[in-house]
């Protein structure tokens, strides 16, 4: 009763309190993780504890959108300080299997979308955008325009993340000692001094904006991703092992764990409660369909274990990335295949999209009208 009582308080406070409390239970997660050296500590703490106050009753927490853009920009001057001319050749090198997994993927997420359509009666191109591996800034841009239900697409991929993001961490860290880090993930050697830092930092910035105005898919780790890539292939800071202090770095797992951790609302999780239910159960699914794929990778190609996993893991582009850093796997490779996955999706996909909703739905009218 007092637990409701002091949610109650919390919610019809001001807009500011309910910021700092969302910073305080933020910052509470991310100590209790770090003190008991869980992986990536400063994402899946806050993440877990703003979670978890939405679920007691905390359904007005929130944080500025610019806390993920920030985040992303991080994330993406981090990876592209880690680019080696060496990289490309082994992104190039499997092309093949990246098209293997996203095909694979896509198909077990059709495979959903029509038990979902079927099962809990909800339009086709909502069940088909809601059971994609896609990012979710991606596919809610693709459910504005094909007409999906934004808050039903929203939940599930919130859901999907949450899933992976919580799991993917503790299962990587628990396979890590048998995995081999590919040698065209450049380890860093030194860190880079305030100056250059915050010179990349707002050079970074200045290309998410950029790739944001031009509407690239993820701009605000991309966009900072390809600058950094240039200044770091045409610098001395190329090919020598820089990267940002580790300060800055968790700082970037704190924005985006707090952003991922308030995208829950309690209402909407009691109205589409059993769309939750298929959500996380089409989650789990996909996610031991990724780990199936991750050995099958292991098996045939030289990627290690751990790389596998978090290349194919449905858990987005920068908390898989982060994860591959964090625990000394190739995060290029994550990135590479994350990457295209997304690009496939953004790119490709949406055509598919309208093809398939028409077919079906024009095969179900027939089928009705016979």
């Amino acid at each position: 009763m007092q637990i409701r009582h002091l949610c109650s308080r919390i919610n019809q406070s001001s807009r500011n309190v309910q910021f700092v409390i969302t910073c305080l239970i933020a910052l509470l997660g991310g100590t209790l993780f770090w003190a008991v050296h869980s992986p990536l500590p400063w994402m899946l703490g806050p993440l877990i504890f703003l979670l978890a106050g939405v679920i007691l009753g905390l359904d007005r927490l929130w944080v500025p959108d610019w806390f993920r853009r920030v985040g992303l920009t991080i994330v993406g001057v981090s990876l592209g300080l880690r680019i080696t001319p060496s990289i490309w050749q082994t992104m190039l090198d499997h092309l093949a299997e990246m098209l293997l997994v996203t095909v694979i993927s896509l198909i077990f997420g059709l495979i959903s979308a029509w038990v979902l359509y079927k099962r809990q009666k909800i339009d086709l191109t909502t069940a088909t955008l809601s059971s994609i591996p896609g990012g979710l800034s991606e596919v809610i841009s693709l459910g504005q325009s094909e007409g999906g239900n934004l808050k039903v697409i929203s939940l599930f991929h919130s859901i999907r993340v949450v899933i992976v993001v919580v799991l993917t961490p503790y299962l990587v860290m628990l396979l890590a000692h048998h995995d081999a880090v590919l040698p065209a993930a450049a380890p860093v050697k030194q860190v880079l001094g305030a100056i250059p830092t915050i010179s990349l930092l707002l050079l970074g910035a200045a290309g998410s904006l950029l790739a944001a105005r031009l509407s690239f898919p993820s701009p605000y780790m991309l966009g900072a991703f390809f600058v950094t890539v240039a200044i770091s292939l045409f610098s001395r800071f190329g090919g020598e092992g820089h990267g940002l202090a580790n300060a800055i770095v968790n700082g970037a797992q704190l924005l985006l764990g707090m952003s991922i951790g308030v995208t829950f609302k309690r209402e909407d999780v009691r109205r589409y409660w059993k769309l939750c239910l298929s959500a996380l159960l089409f989650s789990l699914l996909l996610f031991l369909i990724s780990l199936l794929l991750a050995v099958l990778l292991t098996l045939t190609t030289d990627m290690g274990l751990t790389t596998s996993i978090l290349a194919v893991a449905p858990g987005g582009l920068a908390e898989m990335s982060l994860t591959a850093i964090a625990i000394g796997s190739d995060p290029l490779l994550v990135t590479a295949f994350q990457l295209f996955r997304l690009l496939f999706i953004v790119t490709i996909f949406p055509f598919f999209v309208r093809w398939y909703v028409r077919h079906a739905s024009g095969r179900l009218q027939r089928k009705e009208a016979g």
